[in-house]
């Protein structure tokens, strides 16, 4: 319906322009005699026979419309057919003889011709007789501007008709100038020979439109009443002429010709004629054409007021069907993820269950349990890589990822991603090369952590799925750059098992999908780390494209941009070799666990690495254990965070405003699910010095335990020097009061260097610990 009204409403305006155009355009034409041809003299020559009596005629050629030669050279006008029905009725055949005016009265006074067309009634042309006049006319004043006296034309110069009765009859007191045609007395005003000129009206009218002349018709000078003229001894001719004439007048005839030849012939049709005389048309058709509009924009306001409510309606109806659509693709999509999630974590947890039961029937085959155990682990480690991939995915649909904005080295970047992947390509026996070329600016500011995890996945599935022997290559190219911002084009190339076109174009980046079907049946993917890395360089503004061939390889091009780093090379501090195992034997750790699993696995791991361990299982006791124990008892605390009765949050914060010296100092260390970075930004916030993620590894935590507690130690014997050297200086009194100055002074001084000291060393500390966690992690 919608569309019919606009298809209606279109054609309606349409048709509107289309006859505001055509009408007044047609009506203009027609009044300008477009549509109308020049008349043609229709009376046909009745007497034919050649020894019929001829009656030869002159006329005038210029005399148009009364004599002239048509545009097919035919002689044609009023006077014309008026003689060819005269000639018809006194049974002569006519002969028409032409020349200018003046040769024409020369023809008849030399006998040339037995009748003169067109000789005024009150001519003073001798030996001549003159017929009852044919038609009339009058003989005006034409000028470039309009004459409305006879006044006006006392001392100017007057072009009239050679031997024209006007001259002897009217004394104008102007000067005459004689012509031999109508055309030559009507171009001379026009190019300003003379002033003025008298002509006939009818074939003036006609020679100013053929000729386009821009002359003004004045007033009447005198009626003009055109005769038929023969020689004065042919009585006889000229009684059968009149006779004629008479005949021809009174059955109107020459009526009928006048009205054809001069009426309409000779009305001006130009176009400022045309526009001046129909004003009241032409203002009736506006007023028309207004009204029609207005009921135009009537018609369309309201269909408009319409359409919008049929659109509203359209639009809620198409809401509502979005809405159930949404629905309904969202029960859709929780089916399929519950049962892509259902079969993922099935596999693993039915792996490790089956292990299990396996160990627990074969308990007299130690030789085969470390192999079953490295099942368990493997199914484990895949397990809780589906729960990240999971964790990453939902915070990327839901555009929750934080991206950072902190400094890093593009060479630093590479050569920890070429540890991590050379180890897992040695094992497929595959090799691994990274290209880098044309590469100038390497110090970068980005988010490190997001565009490693893009590279790793890309190339942890050119490996994965790869043949032995086969080969992975990166390269990475700087595109372009300017003083603030590069891009770089980044190619991983494998010789793997490829993927077809069918798959790139529907299913690459859809989670849960995999070329190879049989990859979650050996633990070799997800089917999310495409999704993840298509989401990832959406969110970092940039793009990716991929070329596969089935059994050859696959080609990724990544387009990623940073900004640069304008900062100057820092210098290089020497660390400590991360990778050295510290010593956590004889520590006293308090673990605050509410799970009694994880706080029987935590407490087991820390046991069997020799460390002294306490237990509380929730917040609240953790606060009350610290409070009770002495000054330097424990040397770090294992705080889990989600807990009944109070939090791990609430507890650091209660610990670190304790008046205690060693509340300030002691290593405090998340141990807790929650993985997020907003997780970590609240446990530093909290008082926190760092934060592991469970399943936590034995390894990390006995470094990070070390690291931390050698600090703490440290901390606390140089607290203890100062406190002894202090407490000696007070004992040692001084004998003056000067001596006691220096000392406070010096003392002060040397209490701000070593918290400085201990500052410094504890920052470095905790950076050690975050770099080993993210290279063990990953």
């Amino acid at each position: 319906m919608k569309k019919n009204i606009h298809t209606f409403l279109n054609v309606v305006l349409v048709v509107l322009i289309i006859l505001c155009i055509l009408i007044p355009s047609i009506f203009t034409a027609a009044e300008m005699g477009v549509f109308t041809e020049d008349p043609v003299v229709t009376t046909k020559v009745k007497v034919t026979d050649k020894d019929a009596p001829v009656l030869k005629i002159a006329t005038d050629y210029d005399f148009s419309p009364n004599s002239y030669y048509n545009t097919n050279g035919d002689l044609s006008g009023l006077y014309i057919e008026i003689m060819i029905e005269a000639a018809n009725r006194i049974g002569m055949r006519p002969d028409f003889k032409t020349g200018e005016w003046q040769e024409c009265r020369q023809m008849l006074e030399d006998g040339t011709v037995d009748v003169l067309l067109g000789l005024e009634i009150f001519s003073n042309m001798q030996d001549t007789l003159q017929t009852i006049p044919i038609c009339s006319d009058d003989l005006r004043v034409y000028g470039k501007e309009k004459v409305d006296s006879v006044a006006s034309l006392a001392g100017k110069k007057v072009a009239l008709m050679a031997k024209s009765v006007i001259k002897s009859t009217y004394d104008l007191q102007c000067d005459y100038v004689e012509y031999n045609t109508n055309t030559e007395i009507l171009q001379a005003v026009e190019n300003g020979d003379v002033d003025y000129g008298i002509c006939h009206a009818a074939v003036a009218s006609k020679i100013i439109e053929e000729n386009g002349l821009n002359l003004q018709e004045g007033l009447v000078i005198a009626k003009s009443y055109p005769a038929l003229a023969v020689d004065k001894n042919a009585t006889e001719l000229q009684e059968k002429l009149n006779t004629a004439l008479q005949e021809m007048s009174e059955d109107g005839t020459i009526g009928k010709l006048q009205d054809k030849w001069v009426t309409n012939f000779t009305e001006n049709k130009s176009l400022s004629y045309v526009l001046q005389h129909n004003e009241t048309y032409y203002m009736i058709f506006l007023i028309c054409a207004i009204l029609m509009f207005s009921v135009y924009i009537i018609l369309r306001v309201h269909a408009g007021h319409q359409e919008k409510h049929i659109n509203e309606l359209l639009e809620y109806q198409e809401k509502m069907k979005e809405s159930n659509d949404a629905a309904i693709r969202a029960n859709m999509a929780k089916r399929e993820f519950l049962s892509h999630m259902s079969h993922d974590i099935r596999t693993p947890i039915n792996g490790i269950m089956g292990m299990v039961e396996i160990i627990r029937k074969n308990k007299d085959k130690p030789e085969k349990t470390e192999e079953w155990l490295k099942k368990i682990d493997q199914a484990s480690g895949h397990l809780l890589s589906l729960i990240n991939d999971v964790v990453d995915m939902s915070k990327l649909e839901n555009g929750q990822v934080q991206l950072e904005h902190v400094p890093f080295d593009l060479n630093d970047e590479m050569e920890q991603i070429k540890a991590i992947v050379e180890v897992q390509a040695e094992a497929a026996e595959i090799r691994f090369q990274i290209h880098m070329k044309d590469v100038e600016h390497t110090r970068l500011i980005g988010s490190p952590v997001h565009f490693r995890r893009i590279l790793l996945n890309l190339i942890s599935n050119s490996v994965k799925y790869n043949h032995p022997g086969g080969s992975v290559d990166v390269y990475i190219k700087e595109k372009s750059s300017d003083k603030k911002q590069v891009e770089y084009q980044i190619v991983i190339r494998d010789t793997g098992i490829g993927m077809s076109e069918e798959f790139i174009d529907e299913y690459l980046y859809k989670p849960f999908t995999q070329a190879d079907d049989n990859a979650r049946t050996s633990y070799r993917g997800t089917g999310l780390g495409m999704a993840i890395v298509s989401e990832l360089l959406k969110t970092m503004e940039g793009n990716i494209q991929v070329y596969s061939e089935k059994d050859k390889g696959t080609t990724f091009y990544i387009a990623l941009g940073f900004d640069i780093n304008p900062e100057k090379e820092p210098e290089i501090v020497p660390e400590d070799d991360l990778d050295e195992k510290k010593d956590v034997k004889g520590l006293h750790v308090l673990i605050v666990e509410d799970n009694d699993l994880n706080l029987e696995i935590t407490n087991f791991m820390l046991e069997s690495a020799g460390v002294i361990t306490a237990q509380a299982k929730d917040g609240k006791e953790a606060v009350e254990a610290f409070a009770a124990s002495e000054e330097g008892e424990y040397d770090a605390i294992l705080m889990d965070i989600m807990m009944p009765v109070m939090d791990g949050l609430e507890a650091t914060r209660k610990i670190r405003a304790m008046t205690r010296e060693d509340a300030k100092t002691i290593p405090i260390i998340a141990m807790t699910a929650n993985a997020f970075a907003e997780d970590k930004v609240k446990t530093k916030e909290a008082g926190m010095n760092h934060h592991l993620t469970k399943p936590v590894d034995l390894e990390i935590l006995e470094k990070t335990l070390g690291m931390y507690c050698e600090g703490h130690k440290r901390v606390e014997s140089e607290n203890a020097e100062k406190t002894e050297e202090k407490s000696t200086g007070t004992e040692e009194k001084k004998d003056t009061a000067e001596e006691k100055t220096v000392e406070k002074a010096e003392t002060e001084e040397q209490d701000h260097t070593e918290e400085k000291e201990n500052a410094q060393d504890k920052e470095d500390t905790q950076d050690k610990t975050i770099g080993e966690e993210e290279r063990t992690e990953e």
